[in-house]
């Protein structure tokens, strides 16, 4: 799916979902599956391709230092921002981050963008915008999974749970 997807940066995508189970606290397959999700709706927007991962890879660490820190569900967070990717911003709350067309056109006129406006915007430039948003507004929080993955009894169980679930997927890969 990934190649389908991202193409020649494929690569690059698969090689994150390897450490998946450590950097977000998922398997590989479901890394997978949400970026490709992701990516597929970024690119169904406009956005191009190396944009689409940069946007996908991005916003998908950030969800997991908020489920970290809001203590969410992973999958949850993870719905969110694929969510977010198609424009539909109202579980973008669960991350902390109030998202709608009032919010994101106050955004963008606090980035000095005062003629943008949501309802003329393409669902490129309000993707795009929306995840830039995102980053911004969460910035203090990057990192957070990794963080509570190491330094926390709860962390370190979830990471266990995440490393678990990645062993019994790659038991049906040869190459595992």
């Amino acid at each position: 799916g990934s190649e389908a997807v991202f193409g020649q940066y494929a690569a690059t995508i698969q090689k994150t979902g390897t450490e998946a189970y450590k950097n977000l606290g998922i398997s590989q397959s479901e890394y997978l599956a949400t970026a490709n999700k992701m990516g597929a709706l970024f690119q169904g927007s406009g956005i191009e391709q190396q944009r689409s991962l940069d946007l996908t890879t991005g916003a998908m660490q950030r969800a997991a230092d908020m489920a970290s820190v809001m203590g969410i569900d992973m999958s949850m967070a993870m719905e969110s921002v694929a969510g977010a990717a198609k424009g539909n911003f109202t579980m973008m709350d669960n991350l902390g981050v109030a998202m709608n067309a009032t919010t994101i056109e106050a955004y963008a006129a606090s980035k000095g963008m005062t003629d943008w406006s949501f309802a003329t915007a393409t669902a490129a430039e309000k993707s795009e915008l929306a995840m830039q948003m995102f980053m911004d507004n969460t910035s203090q929080y990057a990192g957070n999974f990794a963080r509570e993955a190491t330094e926390t009894v709860t962390g370190s169980f979830g990471l266990m749970s995440a490393a678990w679930s990645e062993m019994i997927a790659g038991l049906g890969n040869a190459d595992a």
